[in-house]
């Protein structure tokens, strides 16, 4: 089964909305730093907002990351046994990439389910943000739910990828 398009565009727009939240802190932090050293009248609420909203940029720009082969990976056993094992199909390499992959696949379902977690203990303990602008936990909390549902649906469409057969995720 080919990476189905559905979650390239999926995580085609992740990868676009953790750039604007990027983009949005950056702007902020610029902002803050005029206020503060040139007004001297800091904002209370600007680094506390981008502490806040961060973690959905890092959880959804790492699906597309994923996607798009831009995640780190070592390639020294890789390259040698490919290099050792000429064949059409890299059988190797591929057995390899699959093996990489259901490990990653392994820590992000134990980020699931302690993101999960501590979703619940947000919402059972009415949990705030313990900064100067105070927004419930499950805002960021429920970026790693979120951050690791796809992640982890990348990940098993990228080994059905691989058993199809395709090459572009043996990187």
């Amino acid at each position: 089964m080919k990476y189905p398009k559905f979650m390239t565009v999926i995580n085609t727009a992740c990868g676009y909305i953790s750039g604007g939240i990027i983009f949005a802190a950056s702007f902020l932090a610029v902002m803050e730093s005029i206020l503060r050293k040139v007004f001297l009248s800091p904002t209370r609420w600007s680094l506390n907002l981008t502490q806040g909203v961060f973690i959905w940029a890092a959880f959804l720009g790492a699906s597309w990351a994923f996607q798009e082969v831009g995640h780190v990976s070592i390639d020294m056993i890789r390259d040698y046994i490919d290099k050792h094992t000429k064949g059409k199909k890299r059988i190797p390499r591929r057995i390899i990439a699959v093996c990489s992959y259901l490990a990653c696949a392994f820590v992000l379902a134990i980020m699931l389910r302690a993101g999960w977690n501590l979703c619940l203990r947000a919402i059972q303990y009415n949990q705030y943000a313990a900064y100067n602008f105070k927004f419930p936990l499950i805002i960021s909390y429920s970026a790693i739910v979120v951050g690791s549902v796809l992640m982890i649906l990348t990940i098993v469409f990228i080994i059905l990828d691989l058993f199809s057969g395709e090459d572009k995720y043996l990187a």
